[in-house]
C-alpha cells in the first residue's frame, strides 16, 4: 500500500497440520467458550476434528482463525520489529536502573503511571482498522478482523436469567486469542507521540529527568517525583490540568505489580506483598484445614510463596 512503511503481510494457507498441532496444545485448564465444548474433547479427538476445523477455517478466511490468525499477526509484527518485547522483570530493571541513577546524581526524575482500567473496551474499531492498515494487515485478513469485531452484543447472565443483548460497539475481546495483539497494534505508536526525551516503558510508564520549565504532557492520571532525599527543596514540577485531567501528586506508584516509592525505598511494596500472602494464605487455612497433608506443601508453594517471591530481583 502506498505510504505505508510496512510491506502487506503474506498470504498462508490453512493447513490440516497446523490445526492439529493447535488442537493438541490446547490447555486443558481453560475455562470452555460459548460453545461450551470442554477443551479435553478437542484435545483428545485432535485427529478427528482437525480435517473438518481445517475446511471450516478455510471457508471463513475466503469469505470475508482466531488462534490461526493471531499466531499469523504475531509473527509478521514482530518480523516488521513493530515492538520491542522485553519481559517484566528486565522492564522493572531497566526502569529502577534508570531512577536510581537520577536519585544517586541528585537529580529528579518525573515519572507518569497512566490508567489503562477498561482499556480494551475503548478501542475504537475505525481507528483500529487504520493502524492495523499501516501495519500491513490487509487484504482478506483485515476483512476477517473487522467481521470478527462488527455485529457483536453483549449479555449479563444472572442466576439463570440473561438481559437484553447491547450491540458492542468498540472494545477488543480480553477473553480471545487475538483481543490482546489488536490491543498492543493499537496503541503500538504511543511512544511517538511524546518528546523524545520522554521515556515510555512498557506503554503504561513515562518519566523524564526534570529540569526548570520543563514538565510531560501527554493525557495522565498520577505523578511521581523521584528525588534524592538527602536534598530538600521543592519539586521542580508544579501539579497542572493537562486535557482537563487533573493529575494527582503521590508519593507511590504500582508499575507492572511492583509499588515504587519516590525515594525508592520498598517499604511500601513489602507491606503491600505481606498483606496480600496473608490473605491467600487465610484462604489456604480456610479450605485446606481437613485436606491430606501432601497437598498442603503444593498450595503453598503454588499460591502463598509466589506472592513474596515476585519479581525479587527488583
Amino acid at each position: 500500500m502506498e505510504g505505508c512503511p510496512y510491506p502487506t503481510i503474506a498470504t498462508f494457507n490453512i493447513e490440516c497440520e497446523g490445526v492439529h498441532k493447535l488442537l493438541w496444545n490446547l490447555q486443558l485448564y481453560k475455562a470452555t467458550g460459548p460453545d461450551a465444548i470442554p477443551t479435553r474433547l478437542l484435545q483428545e479427538f485432535a485427529s478427528k476434528l482437525s480435517p473438518v476445523l481445517t475446511l471450516l477455517f478455510r471457508a471463513s478466511l475466503s469469505k470475508p482463525l482466531s488462534l490461526m490468525t493471531g499466531n499469523r499477526l504475531l509473527w509478521h509484527k514482530s518480523s516488521r520489529k513493530a515492538t520491542k518485547a522485553l519481559s517484566c522483570e528486565t522492564q522493572l530493571l531497566l526502569r529502577l536502573q534508570d531512577l536510581s541513577a537520577a536519585l544517586d546524581s541528585s537529580e529528579q526524575i518525573d515519572a507518569i503511571l497512566l490508567d489503562f482500567s477498561k482499556a480494551f473496551d475503548k478501542v475504537l474499531y475505525e481507528h483500529l482498522g487504520v493502524k492495523l492498515c499501516h501495519y500491513g494487515i490487509r487484504g482478506n485478513i483485515l476483512a476477517w478482523i473487522n467481521s470478527f469485531l462488527s455485529n457483536s452484543s453483549q449479555q449479563v447472565l444472572v442466576e439463570g436469567v440473561k438481559s437484553s443483548p447491547v450491540p458492542v460497539t468498540s472494545g477488543v475481546p480480553q477473553c480471545s486469542v487475538l483481543g490482546p495483539l489488536l490491543f498492543l497494534v493499537y496503541i503500538n505508536d504511543m511512544p511517538a507521540r511524546v518528546k523524545s526525551t520522554t521515556r515510555v516503558a512498557d506503554d503504561s510508564l513515562l518519566y523524564r529527568k526534570i529540569k526548570p520549565q520543563q514538565t510531560l504532557w501527554p493525557n495522565r492520571r498520577t505523578l511521581m517525583h523521584c528525588k534524592s532525599g538527602n536534598k530538600p527543596g521543592r519539586s521542580l514540577t508544579p501539579v497542572k490540568c493537562i486535557h482537563g485531567h487533573k493529575l494527582a501528586n503521590v508519593k507511590t506508584g504500582k508499575y507492572l505489580a511492583v509499588t515504587f516509592a519516590n525515594d525508592l525505598f520498598w517499604k511500601a511494596h513489602v507491606h503491600s506483598s505481606i498483606k496480600s500472602a496473608n490473605s491467600s494464605l487465610a484462604f489456604l487455612r480456610r479450605i485446606l484445614s481437613s485436606c491430606p497433608k501432601d497437598i498442603k506443601p503444593q498450595c503453598y508453594k503454588t499460591l502463598f510463596r509466589p506472592v513474596l517471591d515476585y519479581r525479587t530481583a527488583v
